[in-house]
């Protein structure tokens, strides 16, 4: 790792896991000296994330976005089962600057067997705009997120072997969902009540009990590097309008349609999806270029990897602590909404 950051590693101590921000072990992190901290905001997610000043000895003041593990143990067995603290690591230390998709700017990040720590810039502080994990976007914020998302599958396109670390992802991941899926769609069935339509329950559980031989299905083409995780809270606008996402923990290696279907289906109001997402997918083929799929089996794609972005809300309402239930209860009903109306359930 140090080799991989062109600095060497130094222990962190306390500033890794649940123990507080402190000046020299953050100083160390960043290989600046830290005269103090001071916290503005601290909650637990699926991670813990906190906003701070940094006050550097030479007088500078350097906000930050620091992200750890959750105080709560469930999220945090979430995230250090999967790895998911691993990829973003990777993501950051490995990857983002051959990323064309705004992100935030790391100062450092490390990984250890008993946590992880990644301090970004404070996106509130650099002037972006971090949307509301409930909130609708446009037809037209949609396009502009889906070009830069296909101007890196285009980057990536079938370049991921090069960090085998993207392809253990999906293989780590099938392997869980094959195991936990149909409990998880069950329980999150229960509670989610009419968020999604009583016709899509059992479609939703015969996929649950075969997702692997689905996923076989959504697989198949050439993999590229997706972010995986697209609904409106990991998305920002920068200070010159540019859309950017942020958390990357599930970053990795997969089919591109994964992002798309996942970003319109959480991120579009069902109207505007109804009406827009045709002419969308066509804008993304045409700024992904000549190693992308003709219209027609790329929109069969999007249809079947809907079904991802049910599954993946429903998980999120079983387990209860990645995010607020009615966010992702908001979520879920439009992905199921374009579950049914895409039939995505029940595609070959």
């Amino acid at each position: 790792m140090g080799r991989l950051l062109d600095r060497p590693v130094r222990g962190i101590g306390d500033s890794i896991g649940t123990c507080g921000l402190r000046p020299g072990p953050m100083g160390r992190l960043l290989d600046r000296p830290v005269r103090g901290i001071e916290v503005i905001d601290d909650r637990s997610g699926t991670t813990r994330r906190t906003r701070a000043r940094l006050q550097m000895t030479d007088g500078d003041c350097l906000p930050v976005f620091v992200k750890r593990p959750s105080r709560r143990p469930v999220a945090r067995a979430m995230v250090a089962v999967p790895r998911l603290s691993r990829a973003e690591v990777g993501f950051y230390t490995e990857l983002r600057q051959h990323v064309p998709v705004p992100t935030p700017l790391c100062h450092a990040a490390r990984h250890r067997r008993w946590g992880f720590i990644v301090v970004l810039d404070d996106l509130l502080a650099a002037g972006a705009t971090p949307r509301s994990a409930t909130e609708a976007i446009t037809a037209d914020e949609a396009a502009g997120l889906l070009d830069a998302l296909a101007g890196m599958h285009r980057r990536w396109w079938d370049r991921t072997d090069s960090h085998p670390w993207l392809s253990r992802n999906p293989r780590r991941e099938l392997m869980l969902g094959t195991l936990l899926s149909p409990s998880l769609c069950r329980l999150g069935l229960r509670r989610a009540g009419p968020a999604v339509p009583p016709t899509l329950h059992q479609p939703i559980s015969h996929y649950s009990r075969n997702r692997r031989t689905a996923h076989a299905v959504m697989a198949a083409g050439a993999a590229t590097l997706i972010h995986n995780d697209c609904h409106p809270g990991n998305q920002f606008t920068t200070a010159d309008g540019r859309p950017g996402l942020v958390d990357w923990q599930l970053c990795r290696a997969g089919p591109w349609a994964r992002d798309v279907a996942y970003l319109l289906a959480t991120s579009l109001t069902p109207e505007t999806r109804r009406k827009a997402e045709r002419e969308l997918l066509a804008g993304y083929l045409d700024r992904l270029g000549p190693s992308g799929p003709a219209f027609d089996p790329a929109w069969l794609a999007y249809r079947h990897h809907i079904a991802y972005a049910v599954e993946a809300m429903l998980v999120t309402v079983a387990v209860g602590v990645m995010m607020p239930e009615p966010t992702s209860l908001a979520l879920l009903t439009r992905a199921a909404t374009a579950a049914a109306d895409l039939d995505s359930f029940n595609l070959p």
